[in-house]
């Protein structure tokens, strides 16, 4: 059989620095593999059962303890074995039922740099699925850092429950009914130890710091490099273990599952890259066309939470800086490209606002820097009067932080100057709002999308050829997704 021809030259030791580990379907469920052993499981009527298992299993679908930064570095070179690789039976299961996931999925070890980058995320490991999460302000109860966690699933119903979304009877992603749902179609919880019933915000704004690892962020705020985010932590909520993304950990898919509700496997939008086998063609959202219409591959019956708002409440207003789950929203960055539309951009001062004066030279990092200012430059023209009466939700994307990861890795100089940044457009959006007097009615949210990981020196390795050789066809995506043909 291909499939097992696949897996058996993908988990040979000659590959075993190489590959951390390999995941599939099987006749009656999903298998986990490496070349120290595998671990075969299926869904059952209270989650997953183990239905068998050789050598040292590759996951362990435990969350454990959070690790710290030094204890992070430390263990870069860690196998999947020997991390916490926390809902791994669940993430695997929805990742694979999407009928454009590929036969197999190989999740690179950290000992090599498979797409040169010094920082990575795209496994299932802590470090690369442990993202932020803080929030403060009306209907947000002020417990301060707690060590708790919560899953992206988590994040559209608890903003749609923060905007006044009352429960409704809907479906999971693989169409089971559910009860007591925020959004039409719902994986995951709102978090209700999270949220005052007491009070209720009139504006809900988010800031999504893509990329940024959650030891990072809080080392920052530790520095006092961070002290807007700090500030939201001391009057609010941090979830200090962490927010936990859903397989793949990449941006284009947990983006769509923070605004829905719904897994990458079930939502429509898989990873950055896949091949729709219902069309024949590889998709590849990281192209800016493509990337900017995003949306038109979620599914149709699932909502984001733009769409929530205005189930309830029609006349709401909700606004899209540069991200990519914009469906429903009043105004997005997006939608405006789309139209062919110009947008308005900040003047040459506002660009370099907060730029770091040596990083900034960089062109990755000035690039990045640039969007990142031009999306806090559309969402204050809602609320400094330009463009009409403050938004009742307001989606903020920064990417910097994603770029200068991978570029510097999680914990390098120019990711702390990155964060720091970041920190101050937030701080920047607050101040619009403060000045429009509406602060105390306005809670604030920010999160990442996934987290992201130290990875060794090396150079990029083609593991097609190993396929190739052993007489295995297929097509290989992003250097990782194997479609046998």
């Amino acid at each position: 059989m291909p499939l097992d021809r696949a897996q058996s030259v993908l988990t040979d030791s000659a590959l075993e620095s190489l590959v951390d580990a390999v995941v599939l379907k099987t006749d009656d469920g999903y298998r986990a593999a490496s070349a120290r052993g595998s671990i075969d499981f299926r869904r059952d009527d209270d989650g997953f059962e183990v239905t068998g298992q050789t050598g040292e299993p590759p996951i362990n679908d435990t969350l454990d303890d959070r690790p710290d930064v030094a204890s992070e570095m430390a263990g870069q070179s860690d196998t999947l074995g020997a991390q916490a690789t926390p809902y791994a039976f669940d993430h695997i299961a929805q990742y694979l039922d999407s009928r454009q996931a590929p036969d197999l999925a190989i999740l690179h070890t950290p000992s090599h740099r498979f797409h040169g980058n010094s920082g990575e995320h795209g496994s299932i490991g802590i470090t690369q699925s442990r993202a932020p999460f803080i929030a403060a302000g009306p209907g947000v109860l002020p417990r301060g850092s707690v060590n708790e966690h919560l899953r992206m699933v988590d994040v559209a119903p608890t903003l749609a429950a923060l905007l006044g979304c009352p429960p409704i009877d809907g479906i999971d992603g693989r169409g089971q009914t559910r009860s007591g749902l925020r959004l039409a179609v719902q994986d995951g919880l709102e978090r209700s130890e999270a949220l005052d019933p007491d009070s209720k915000p009139e504006h809900v704004v988010v800031f999504l710091m893509d990329g940024t690892n959650n030891n990072a962020l809080y080392s920052a705020m530790e520095a006092g490099q961070a002290p807007t985010i700090q500030s939201l932590v001391d009057r609010g909520v941090a979830y200090r273990d962490g927010l936990i993304a859903s397989l793949p950990t990449a941006t284009l898919a947990n983006h769509t599952t923070s605004m829905t509700g719904v897994h990458p496997g079930q939502s429509g939008v898989l990873h950055n890259t896949w091949h729709d086998r219902d069309l024949g063609e590889d998709i590849d959202l990281l192209k800016l066309e493509a990337m900017m219409r995003a949306c038109d591959h979620l599914r149709s019956d699932a909502e984001t939470v733009h769409e929530a708002l205005h189930r309830i409440r029609p006349d709401a207003v909700s606004v899209s800086a540069f991200e990519y789950a914009d469906r429903g929203a009043d105004w997005s960055t997006w939608a405006e490209f789309r139209a062919g539309r110009s947008v308005k951009s900040p003047g040459s001062e506002e660009r370099r606002r907060h730029r770091h004066p040596d990083f900034g030279r960089h062109p990755k990092y000035r690039y990045m820097s640039v969007i990142d200012a031009q999306s806090v430059h559309h969402a204050q023209l809602f609320w400094d009067g330009s463009m009409g009466e403050p938004p009742d939700f307001t989606f903020v994307n920064f990417s910097l932080t994603d770029e200068v990861g991978h570029l510097d890795g999680p914990h390098g100089d120019m990711t702390r100057a990155a964060i720091a940044e970041t920190d101050a457009r937030i701080g920047q959006m607050l101040d619009v709002i403060d000045a429009a007097r509406k602060l105390d009615r306005t809670t604030a949210v920010v999160y990442a999308d996934h987290g992201m990981q130290q990875v060794a020196e090396g150079q990029p390795v083609d593991m097609s050829s190993a396929l190739k050789s052993e007489g295995v066809a297929h097509r290989m995506l992003d250097a990782q997704y194997v479609y046998l043909t």
